[in-house]
């Protein structure tokens, strides 16, 4: 079973990835503090509790709505964030940095993709595995303490559970997916003709049906078997090397032509996990020259810390009936995972319970890799927002200084300042989410008539190009449709 095993180096490697995400994600969530956190902005807590609240989540964010204390919150979130990265007590900055990432999506849904959960999903493993025996302060605080006497290559639960959630985003996703996928290979046409995602790099393979089809056909194969990559006894080294170069490739790939956020990101980063005791000689071969500057980096900012915080010596050991309890539960929580995954496929009859989903719920296990699945989403469009002025003069919001236009735009994907407007947005035109609505338009006025005190308006209109899209290319007309107004 050594081939199923995960070195210690590559994990550390994965933890600083994880972190350096996590600080990333959020710098760009810092930059909408008020608009998706606060009170005042268009996630109001009272929205979230009477709409979007689950009765097991827990979310530390969700204690108030004033922006200042949603801040202290992100500078805590990113100071763990930056302890993990450097690997300074990476079990207590492990725990922290996941209560904090789960908090913080329990806060505002409406805002979150694959990759967050994604996300959030390792770095819940990584809590019991040790990912901090190599490339950290603490071993170089504490080398001759426990987990820094480990074996280059460990196999426990945790990292076999690791494994098996890198594997239920890809496999799990290719068996979520429909004709669109596996049979009539329409899948990446319907997923370029989305204004809302594809960058203008799309067009060199949209007008080519038949390359689409190609694509779409290796698309779905490589989800569906590249985790299989990981499991080959024979040259285990090279296979998993190779798997986790295809993923790093697929999501640079995907990267390169659609508008999905840090999904890619964290994608490659969460995979790095994975590579084998050979690379890991190699990278640290190429890596040999800057060894010595960044050990005396780290060993710096490590005394600096034990001096500033004077915390005492970490206990490794634990009793060995708190070992096997551990254990058990991790077996649990494993198999636990795999059901919940499982029974998100159509045709499986036998789903989890109710109450076995509350541990999901609120420890967030909860998952679905269903993206752009079963089929791809074609209710493609733009927002139109049509300010009103108290003497009636119509202004556009969106494009300050134009006339109200209804024409698409050159680029529809610029029109969002990041992925989590864009993911707000398309859930902005769901029926089921009228809701948020109000709160927005309301949001909106009040920010526009602070920032343009010169051209302040009474009323605000809220309309949705809606362009569906046709197979083959047909043409289909947009229309006009009116989500939203408020002040009039």
């Amino acid at each position: 079973m050594n081939y199923l095993s995960c070195d210690l180096r590559a994990l550390a490697l994965m933890r600083m990835a994880i972190a350096a995400i996590l600080m990333t994600d959020l710098t760009i969530r810092m930059q909408d503090l008020e608009a998706f956190y606060s009170n005042t902005g268009a996630v109001p807590l009272t929205m979230v509790f009477e709409h979007l609240w689950n009765d097991y989540f827990v979310s530390l964010h969700a204690i108030s709505g004033l922006w200042q204390v949603q801040l202290l919150l992100f500078l805590l979130a990113y100071f763990c964030a930056a302890m993990l990265f450097i690997g300074y007590r990476t079990r207590l900055f492990t725990v922290l940095s996941w209560f904090m990432l789960l908090s913080l999506h329990n806060r505002n849904t409406l805002i979150l993709q694959g990759g967050d959960d994604l996300l959030r999903m390792v770095l819940f493993w990584a809590m019991f595995i040790p990912w901090g025996a190599r490339y950290s302060c603490d071993r170089l605080l504490h080398p001759r303490k426990q987990p820094f006497l480990l074996p280059p290559a460990i196999l426990t639960v945790a990292t076999i559970a690791y494994l098996l959630q890198i594997c239920y985003i890809y496999s799990g996703s290719a068996l979520l997916k429909g004709p669109e996928w596996n049979t009539h290979y329409t899948a990446l046409y319907y997923a370029y003709s989305l204004d809302q995602i594809a960058y203008p790099i799309t067009r060199w393979f949209y007008y080519y049906p038949e390359l689409l089809k190609k694509m779409t056909v290796l698309a779905y194969y490589f989800e569906l078997l590249v985790p299989l990559l990981f499991f080959i006894p024979v040259r285990h080294g090279f296979f998993r090397t190779l798997g986790v170069c295809s993923i790093i490739g697929f999501h640079t790939f995907n990267s390169l032509n659609l508008f999905i956020g840090l999904f890619p990101l964290i994608g490659c980063g969460t995979v790095l996990g994975l590579l084998p005791s050979s690379a890991m000689d190699k990278l640290d071969l190429w890596l040999k020259r800057l060894k010595p500057l960044v050990v005396q980096s780290f060993a710096g900012i490590a005394t600096g810390l034990q001096t500033l915080i004077r915390w005492r010596t970490p206990v490794y050991y634990q009793a060995p009936w708190r070992e096997k309890l551990k254990t058990a539960c991790l077996i649990f929580l494993t198999l636990f995972v795999f059901d919940w995954n499982f029974s998100n496929i159509s045709s499986v009859t036998s789903k989890l319970s109710d109450r076995l989903r509350v541990i999901g719920y609120g420890l967030r296990l909860d998952q679905n890799w269903g993206m752009f699945a079963p089929g791809v989403f074609k209710d493609d469009g733009w927002y139109v927002l049509e300010g009103i002025t108290e003497t009636g003069a119509s202004v556009n919001l969106l494009s300050p200084g134009n006339p109200v236009s209804y024409q698409k735009p050159a680029s529809v994907v610029s029109m969002f300042r990041n992925d989590r407007w864009r993911k707000y947005s398309e859930n902005f035109i769901m029926s089921y989410n009228e809701y948020v609505r109000g709160y927005f338009c309301n949001y909106y006025r009040r920010i526009w008539n602070e920032t343009h005190p010169e051209q302040k308006i009474a009323g605000l209109r809220i309309y949705y190009m809606s362009e569906l899209t046709k197979p083959d290319y047909h043409y289909s007309r947009p229309e006009k449709v009116m989500l939203w107004q408020c002040g009039i």
